[in-house]
């Protein structure tokens, strides 16, 4: 019994890179970075700190969206590009990081598959779309006025 948890302890765990994380943030947006960081941190056993960040990044994703529909176009537009070059930065350092600690503690990691990654950055950024959809029709219904 002792032979099978000492070889369950070693077992690969497959993790996204850094590298992988911070692209699928720049090209697919801030809520797919999170949530791929967050399947990582799952797979590392750091459940509090998935927690946290896809809550926080589900938040901010809603409020990005509400002042991406109430202020002016350039404006919105302005604040996206820096939540996003944010996010992917502290992204990057924290799972570089994690990664580190995580390999310093015996463990053994093999790269997921970016395509599988981007993929699910994909579904996550279908996501955000019907929530914008979502927001917009919620805003309208209530006779909030939407700037051009």
């Amino acid at each position: 019994m002792s032979d099978q948890s000492s070889s369950a302890s070693v077992l690969p765990v497959k993790l996204w890179t850094p590298r992988v994380i911070m692209f699928t943030t720049l090209f697919v947006g801030f809520p797919s970075g999170i949530a791929l960081a967050s399947i990582n941190w799952m797979r590392m056993g750091m459940m509090n700190k998935a927690i946290v960040h896809l809550t926080g990044g589900a938040i901010g994703a809603l409020i990005f969206i509400i002042l991406s529909l109430l202020l002016p176009g350039n404006v919105g537009g302005g604040i996206g590009i820096l939540a996003n070059v944010g996010i992917l930065t502290y992204l990057r350092i924290q799972m570089k990081n994690d990664i580190e600690k995580f390999k310093a503690a015996n463990r053994v990691v093999q790269n997921s598959s970016w395509l599988i990654g981007f993929l699910i950055g994909l579904g996550v950024f279908a996501l955000y779309l019907a929530l914008v959809f979502g927001v917009t029709v919620a805003l309208t219904i209530v006779g909030v006025p939407i700037p051009e």
